[in-house]
């Protein structure tokens, strides 16, 4: 019989739990951060290890914003968020680097926790499309959010895949970080949509600028 995967998980062991939450970050901003600290308090997560991508499996162009620099800004976040850590395993390999062979890496640094998944309800849509994905929803726990009011991408799951799945009623993002970069390109102002660190070092590191200058 299947768990009713739109509560909280229900056989997590008696043991810390950690969320890995990964993404190209380019750049990170207030939406991911929100989402993160929701996660931890409706889930009694210890923390959240925020792993930016260096490039990531199923994402067609580059990042517009440098590997460093994405570090660097979710670096200036985990600093004000003891909640918060930055795990920057996938940028130091410089190379696309697949969730379930990074979450392996998790669970060695991390042997004494429980490590749940989370993604976006876009991301588990395609999840099918992964690799290691199988491997992936029956070694780990996946905490979905949304990122669209439309229910249509949560129908797209398999009842069998539903198991280890759980859902998150969270507040959905204002903006997005395409939109962020196109409010960039526009010359708009992008101060309400990031972290104070975060526009602190985009602009001490004339990166408000910088993509389409």
């Amino acid at each position: 019989m299947l768990c009713d995967w739109r509560m909280p998980f229900s056989t997590l062991p008696a043991k810390p739990t950690i969320g890995f939450y990964g993404g190209s970050f380019d750049p990170i901003h207030q939406g991911h951060v929100s989402l993160a600290l929701y996660a931890i308090k409706q889930f009694s997560l210890e923390k959240i290890l925020l792993c930016p991508a260096f490039l990531a499996p199923l994402r067609k162009e580059k990042p517009a914003f440098s590997a460093a620099h994405r570090l660097a800004m979710v670096d200036s976040v985990t600093k004000e968020n003891e909640n918060l850590v930055s795990f920057d395993y996938e940028i130091r390999a410089e190379k696309t680097c697949y969730t379930f062979e990074t979450l392996q890496v998790v669970r060695k640094k991390f042997p004494q926790h429980q490590i749940i998944l989370i993604l976006g309800d876009d991301q588990i849509a395609q999840i099918q499309k992964w690799k290691f994905h199988r491997q992936l929803l029956e070694e780990f726990k996946i905490l979905v959010f949304r990122r669209s009011a439309d229910p249509s991408n949560l129908d797209t799951i398999p009842d069998s895949m539903k198991e280890n799945i759980q859902i998150l009623e969270n507040q959905l993002f204002p903006h997005s970080s395409t939109q962020i970069r196109e409010h960039l390109r526009l010359g708009k102002d992008i101060s309400a949509h990031i972290p104070p660190s975060v526009f602190k070092y985009m602009k001490n590191n004339r990166l408000l600028d910088y993509l389409y200058s």
